[in-house]
């Protein structure tokens, strides 16, 4: 009989994460296209573009904090999302300056204390700035070969055959 520490499966475990990506990207596509009301953007004033680019890395490392990645990595993805969607971007960082500031009393950028930075940004997750930061941030990070192996991910294995004879049997951190 064989001795199970965990009772999930790899296979089990493989098909929930591929649906669980398959659902974020559906869920984040059709919620990325609703808009802004203009009343809202209009009463926002938008902030200068180092303070766009300071707060967005640290919008990024909160929403995906790994200490192992160099502050470009972060850096290249929200400047590139910032140059993209311009007004977007500006004016989500003004609502989470004033977000910050109502609950707070500091700007986003300002907020030292981890906790209270993800409280203010768990009252924005369901935004269309936050979730385009959010999605930007999964592809750039996770989609991007130059950081596979930060992850120990080997890349694509079907054109070599498999992970079967390289590498399945090097999981350390999965039971079996």
């Amino acid at each position: 009989m064989k001795d199970n520490k965990s009772s999930i499966s790899r296979r089990k475990f493989l098909g929930s994460v591929g649906c669980g990506v398959a659902g974020t990207v559906v869920a984040t596509t059709m919620i990325g296209c609703a808009k802004a009301s203009e009343s809202e953007a209009s009463s926002i004033s938008m902030p200068d573009s180092g303070h766009i680019s300071q707060t967005m890395l640290k919008l990024a490392k909160d929403i995906y904090p790994h200490e192992m990645l160099e502050n470009k990595y972060y850096q290249k993805i929200v400047d590139d999302l910032a140059k993209q969607e311009k007004k977007l971007i500006g004016e989500g960082i003004a609502m989470l300056d004033q977000l910050s500031i109502e609950k707070l009393g500091q700007p986003f950028l300002n907020v030292g204390y981890e906790p209270d930075r993800i409280r203010v940004l768990r009252s924005i997750e369901d935004n269309p700035f936050f979730i385009k930061v959010r999605t930007a941030l999964m592809f750039g990070i996770y989609d991007n070969k130059d950081l596979f192996h930060l992850f120990g991910y080997q890349g694509s294995s079907w054109e070599k055959g498999g992970y079967i004879d390289r590498g399945l049997n090097e999981l350390d951190w999965l039971n079996d």
